[in-house]
């Protein structure tokens, strides 16, 4: 597979619009490339996990892109992991994920979502703990959402007929 996806970047303040190559079928390899040439290059199991190299790479130089998958509450799924992580759970401490909180990786996100990669795995820790949380058995809304969940269409789906 090679596909190219616009992807919004930040640097120096600004945003701008850079190309985004996914080689691969696990393990996958990421490019990313601005006008001036290639920035940074990273390769993974997933695109979730090549997308958390790169990103290490240029949080230094101090750009940010703004896609999902730099989100600090997301998360891909297992079988999601399996095929690629091309889709991630928006994580919620106070419920448990559905279908209607899935994104796909390289959607864009708004700037103040976005954290680092450390913010990523602290928030993962958090939602962790929580899940394991005996007062989520006694919480209505946590209940509700858990039995209503597959209700819903995936936002990347919602907008798409």
């Amino acid at each position: 597979m090679h596909e190219g996806i616009t992807v919004q970047v930040r640097f120096d303040g600004r945003e701008a619009e850079w190309t985004m190559t996914v080689e691969g079928n696990g393990p996958w390899s990421l490019c990313l490339e601005s006008p001036r040439g290639v920035e940074a290059a990273a390769s993974g199991g997933n695109v979730f996990e090549a997308l958390r190299s790169m990103r290490e790479e240029l949080d230094l130089r101090g750009v940010t892109i703004c896609c999902n998958g730099a989100r600090r509450d997301v998360r891909p799924s297992g079988l999601s992991a399996s095929h690629g992580a091309w889709m991630l759970y928006v994580l919620r401490t106070w419920r448990p994920p559905t279908v209607r909180d899935l994104v796909p990786t390289f959607g864009y996100c708004e700037p103040h979502l976005i954290g680092s990669v450390r913010d990523q795995d602290a928030y993962w820790q958090r939602h962790l703990d929580n899940r394991g949380n005996w007062l989520n058995l006694i919480n209505p809304i946590w209940w509700l959402y858990f039995m209503t969940g597959s209700w819903g269409r995936p936002k990347a789906f919602r907008d798409v007929q």
